[in-house]
């Protein structure tokens, strides 16, 4: 049972409950019915409070947070437009699981039902686009508000879960301590029955293949599948929120990223193989009927949860528990697994074909539209280490970061593959310049996208941040006009306007570049990685040949 304490505003329970969760940053926008929030956390040392230029960058920042660290990201906004523009966040974190609490002032509750400034029913409108949506109503009930919040992100499926705080509540005092940190309950491993049966089938299988997913992919769950591939010729195929999951190391086990179109090497090692393991994967990352069309495998999934059925993903056998675990008692039982030459030679071939991907975008050349979007990834890979977070935005050049742009360990290499949201690329690599000040973090986006987040380029600076964005600059929106063009002919509603980025980056007192060639790109973004502080480099790109991205496979390659 809660102890009484000495009374104390709400507002300062709440900062009091963000402090016992291990809240180090607060990404928000201050209005007056949050304003008792803001508040209390003038006095709070150990929480950063970071104002941000929009409210659904702030929830990208906290996504991001999330999405790097693993703990969960905290929003904090006033009400009316200010809790409608998280909307889109939350939506993101909540559909590709990373952790994110919103705490949003509402009207005092004497207001409640009344038409008046700013009064909207909050709870009913973020609900859709999170776990869970509630609102405190006595000061009794705030710590125990804001801690389930916590819990219910972290909770496997992840996600976001937002508080709403009416303003009559913030300024009751509050008799109640604040909520300790709990954490959520570990899982065990899965039926110990059910591993010998996947070992098993993996065994008799012909052609098994690992299709990782984005549960799979978290820290300790790549150590897992790193240790499972080590001892095993298991080829592993990421989606592309599991990118860097393999190590340099173990690259020979990696036959690519799918999550868009079927055309690529993964695609046909999942289409040749006949079992699939699938480790944390959702459906969400890449619909079943693109890879599993004829029903013509074994499928396993080992996961937190139940798999989500679907007409083209029924599995076989389902291992349900923690996934390191589980993966490690399989890897036991598999150790020392080796392929037989049939399926040995299967993945020589789509090795190869990874290779010569890398052949053919080395060999392209700049021309009279720009520098060719291939080869500026695999340019942009030349520079960067391993320990660089790569934030992509949604567009053409997304598809190119997921097909040409290596990455080594989990979490270094973001996509938005679940909602593909515009605008998060920037928020995203400021979030891994926060949580790592001395490692320089990189950002891609298109020059549509760039204007989604852009302004954020103030608060990257007033932060003192390190990082690099890159635009990919044909002034459309491409990845639109290309599949609009592939379905009609032509396309519709695409064609932006030019505008002066450098003067753009420097009006925040950031680093502006234009380039159009691939050279003057590479002294560009070599001098930025070195640079303190915020750099913008917009590089003209050509696309012409992005018809080919979305190209389906000649069906002899399937077979």
């Amino acid at each position: 049972m809660s102890k009484s304490v000495e009374p104390i505003r709400s507002a300062q329970r709440v900062v009091d409950t963000l402090r016992n969760q291990g809240v180090k940053y607060v990404f928000g926008i201050p209005g007056a019915k949050i304003d008792g929030v803001y508040d209390a956390l003038v006095d709070a040392d150990d929480i950063e409070l970071v104002v941000c230029r929009h409210e659904q960058n702030a929830v990208f920042l906290a996504q991001g947070w999330a999405r790097v660290t693993g703990e969960p990201g905290v929003v904090l906004v006033t009400s009316g437009p200010g809790t409608t523009n998280i909307a889109t966040g939350l939506l993101t974190a909540n559909t590709e699981q990373d952790p994110v609490v919103a705490i949003a002032g509402t009207v005092g509750l004497p207001d409640r039902l009344k038409r008046t400034h700013q009064s909207m029913n909050a709870v009913n409108f973020l609900a859709p686009v999170t776990k869970s949506s509630v609102e405190s109503t006595a000061a009794s009930d705030v710590t125990e508000a804001v801690a389930n919040a916590f819990r219910t992100s972290m909770t496997e499926p992840k996600g976001a879960a937002a508080v709403m705080l009416p303003a009559s509540v913030q300024s009751t005092q509050s008799v109640r301590p604040a909520m300790k940190k709990l954490l959520v309950p570990k899982l065990g491993h899965a039926d110990m029955e059910s591993i010998e049966q996947a070992a098993q089938m993996i065994k008799d299988a012909e052609c098994p293949v690992i299709l990782l997913g984005l549960r799979g992919a978290n820290v300790e769950s790549t150590a897992a599948v790193r240790r499972l591939l080590e001892s095993t010729e298991l080829p592993v195929v990421e989606t592309f929120q599991a990118a860097g999951a393999v190590s340099r190391d173990l690259e020979d086990r990696f036959l690519g990223r799918v999550g868009l179109f079927r055309n690529q090497p993964g695609d046909i090692m999942l289409n040749k193989a006949d079992l699939v393991l699938t480790v944390g994967y959702d459906t969400v990352e890449y619909d079943p009927f693109i890879w599993n069309d004829k029903h013509e495998r074994d499928i396993i999934s080992l996961d937190t949860l139940p798999a989500l059925l679907d007409n083209h993903y029924e599995p076989t056998l389902e291992l349900r528990g923690k996934i390191s675990t589980s993966l490690d008692i399989l890897e036991e039982k598999l150790r020392g697994y080796t392929l037989s030459d049939k399926a040995r030679e299967m993945v020589g071939e789509q090795r190869r074909a990874l290779a010569v991907m890398d052949e053919q975008a080395l060999a392209q050349q700049d021309t009279a539209k720009g520098v060719n979007p291939a080869r500026l990834t695999l340019a942009m890979r030349e520079f960067i280490d391993d320990q660089t977070v790569v934030a992509a935005d949604i567009g053409s050049h997304s598809i190119y970061l997921a097909r040409y742009f290596r990455s080594y360990q989990p979490r270094h290499l973001l996509f938005s593959n679940g909602q593909q949201t515009l605008g998060v690329a920037l928020p995203w690599a400021m979030a891994a310049a926060l949580a790592n000040p001395e490692q320089v973090a990189v950002s891609v986006s298109g020059d549509g996208g760039f204007l989604f987040s852009g302004v954020e380029l103030e608060t990257a600076t007033r932060l003192g941040l390190n990082l690099v964005h890159v635009i990919m600059r044909d002034n459309t929106y491409d990845m639109v006009a290309f599949q609009q063009q592939m379905k009609y002919g032509r396309d519709s509603g695409v064609e932006l306007g030019d505008y002066d980025s450098v003067k753009f980056a420097e009006s925040f007192g950031a680093k502006g570049h234009r380039v159009h060639t691939l050279e003057d790109f590479r002294k560009a973004f070599a001098q930025a990685l070195q640079e303190d502080g915020v750099s913008v480099i917009d590089v003209t790109v050509d696309y012409t040949d992005n018809v080919d991205l979305a190209a389906h496979l000649d069906e002899s390659a399937l077979s």
